[in-house]
């Protein structure tokens, strides 16, 4: 399963977690830059994870929207593993 992720500096941790539970992440968007503001959701993606301690209000809405659009599941997680787990399983 792909997975995009938004949010977060340093997500090794939990890449690693997702790759032994067979999802592969394709892309990762820290959300902190300015040009990171636009939103795009490659089109393989299978699910979206967003990590709303670490990027603003407006970014969220505009990735909810974006991955509506694509019928793409969006998963919101605090950036902990054992939270996230929760929420993917």
């Amino acid at each position: 399963m792909n997975v995009t992720i938004f949010g977060g500096d340093n997500i090794e941790r939990i890449n690693c977690s997702l790759c032994e539970r067979g999802y592969c992440v394709i892309k990762h968007i820290s959300g902190r830059k300015n040009n990171h503001k636009c939103v795009e959701i490659p089109k393989n993606s299978d699910m979206v994870i967003v990590f709303t301690d670490y990027i603003n209000h407006s970014l969220c809405s505009q990735i909810k929207k974006e991955a509506h659009r694509l019928g793409v599941r969006t998963v919101f997680s605090k950036r902990s593993w054992v939270y996230l787990e929760q929420l993917i399983s």
